[in-house]
């Protein structure tokens, strides 16, 4: 992937940088990557640190920091210490499988985290810019998965303080990333120390990038920040996807071992099917997994023409604000998913008001075609509330009867 040097230098150059989840992997070879450049100063942030302290690398002040992003006074008291200017946001939960069963650290770390850190980036004058590492799974219209509905959220989050605040914020989506995928991770393990490898399905594909990528898309995002939008970047070409039993296989080979595979079924956090009108048919040798219709027709590329920019649908900036103050009051794990779920499912109904509504026909027709259901052996009730909710945006519409046949049709 292209890194115009020059251009991002211009950026980072005698800034005060820091970078939440500074420990982690994504977190160091972002780090690694920052020390090649001529900022003034690198924070590294992590609640995984065990004691602060301070040294000097390649001319470079260094500080690493214990703090939790659902720690707000530290938050505010470590910005006001140490008055970063460019924020770098990797720190998250990010296991999906994870998530599901942990739903309120989750949603304290990424939702409340993010509310926490933006906050903190308006009320310290010295913070110019945030740039926060966000997932492809953010790109569905809908989910009632915990880790993307959370990561969905805090895409929400920094767009509407993109558009009210001081600061520029900007996202990246990231994908499965190699020497980084939780399930690269797991099925290495299962081949070199256990009785079997154990994986979710056969035919499931993954799309993957590197740690490399991953760390360029984040400094690239520097150079496509604008006033009162906060636009995402992606890699434009993620290569041919890898199915996991082919890694499976990989591993057992490399470590010459003898043992079964053994699928196992999709857990919690995995397990939502994949709705066709996801993405935009129109443009079949231009197909991404990262981006939907609605933020594809928005897309434009880098000059290098290797790297996808686009930007989300807006919210409502009041209703997103009451939800956040509810998410920070209520308990119990299920009722913080259950409201998790409802303020997306909230958010989205909103936010289609502001969508072209020929996009939305379009989405309908590729998502529940007939001929595509009987071929994945699907019904419309597989995808959730997503196709009803789409209906009904179009109902007081003159383009309602475009798509009254198709509906007859896909429910029969």
């Amino acid at each position: 992937m292209s890194l115009p040097f020059e251009k991002i230098n211009h950026e980072l150059k005698n800034k005060i940088c820091l970078i939440t989840g500074g420990i982690g992997d994504v977190g160091t070879t972002l780090f690694n990557d920052l020390l090649k450049f001529d900022p003034k100063e690198i924070i590294l942030l992590d609640n995984r640190i065990t004691e602060n302290s301070e040294e000097f690398i390649l001319g470079k002040k260094i500080s690493k920091v214990n703090c939790d992003i659902r720690d707000e006074k530290k938050l505010q008291e470590i910005f006001k210490k140490y008055q970063p200017e460019i924020i770098f946001h990797t720190a998250a939960v990010r296991d999906p499988g994870y998530a599901e069963l942990h739903i309120t650290e989750t949603v304290q770390t990424n939702v409340l985290g993010t509310w926490n850190l933006a906050n903190a980036c308006e009320n310290t004058p010295s913070v110019q810019k945030l740039i926060f590492s966000s997932t492809g799974k953010a790109s569905r219209y809908l989910t009632e998965e915990v880790y993307a509905a959370s990561k969905k959220m805090c895409e929400y989050i920094l767009d509407s303080f993109a558009k009210k605040g001081r600061v520029q914020y900007g996202m990246v989506r990231f994908t499965h990333i190699y020497c980084n995928s939780l399930m690269d991770k797991q099925l290495n393990e299962y081949a070199r120390f256990e009785d079997a490898v154990k994986i979710h399905s056969p035919g499931k594909f993954v799309t993957a990038q590197n740690l490399g990528e991953a760390s360029y898309l984040m400094l690239n995002a520097l150079l496509y920040l604008e006033p009162e939008k906060s636009n995402f970047l992606m890699v434009r070409n993620l290569e041919w996807p890898v199915e996991s039993l082919e890694i499976a296989l990989f591993y057992i080979k490399e470590y010459k071992r003898k043992i079964p595979v053994i699928f196992c079924g999709n857990p919690k956090g995995y397990k939502e099917k994949f709705f066709r009108g996801q993405l935009d048919w129109n443009q079949p040798n231009e197909l991404n997994l990262l981006i939907n219709v609605y933020e594809n027709q928005k897309r434009k590329l880098n000059e290098e023409q290797d790297i996808i920019i686009s930007s989300i649908f807006p919210v409502s900036i009041d209703y997103l604000k009451d939800l956040i103050n509810k998410l920070h009051k209520i308990d119990g794990e299920q009722n913080v998913k259950n409201l998790l779920i409802e303020g997306s499912v909230e958010l989205f109904k909103q936010s289609l008001s502001t969508v072209n509504k020929q996009d939305t026909i379009n989405i309908l027709k590729w998502g529940i075609s007939p001929k595509f259901l009987e071929a994945e052996k699907a019904v419309v009730s597989d995808y959730g509330q997503i196709v009803p909710i789409l209906i009904e945006s179009l109902k007081e519409s003159p383009h309602f009867s475009q798509i009254e046949d198709l509906i007859h049709n896909s429910s029969n």
